[in-house]
């Protein structure tokens, strides 16, 4: 497992703020018909992503390197899996205990709670491996 959480495909940048709300589950990227374009939605109506224009925002993953550099785009089964526990987790009223356990976690390792996922602690791996 640890290889695919490390894996680039397991990866994309995001806006400090943008990045925070996505690795709560506030928000998810929703795959459309096309291949790498997704839409930007949140959980709950709530305004969880500002600016709002942000929202229903289709995105589309390129490699701008190519053909210099083969690098992998994000994994859409990854991009699914945070969709779904993203609406999982919000419709069954676990979303906020996510969060604080994410906010403890965080804490912890000094505002990057990615170095806890090498640690040795599998619940940690699995955590991480869930949102990233």
């Amino acid at each position: 497992m640890e290889r695919l959480v490390d894996d680039p495909s397991n990866g994309m940048m995001l806006e400090h703020n943008i990045r925070e709300i996505f690795d709560k589950l506030k928000i998810y990227l929703e795959q459309t018909e096309r291949e790498n374009e997704y839409v930007v939605r949140e959980v709950g109506g709530r305004a969880w992503i500002h600016p709002r224009e942000l929202l229903g925002k289709t995105i589309t993953f390129r490699n701008y390197d190519a053909p210099t550099r083969n690098l992998p785009l994000p994994n859409p089964r990854f991009i699914a899996l945070h969709a779904g526990i993203s609406r999982i987790l919000h419709m069954s009223g676990a979303s906020e205990v996510f969060a604080q356990i994410l906010d403890k976690y965080d804490g912890a390792a000094g505002g990057n709670v990615g170095n806890l996922k090498s640690n040795g602690d599998p619940c940690l791996a699995i955590m991480w491996s869930l949102v990233h």
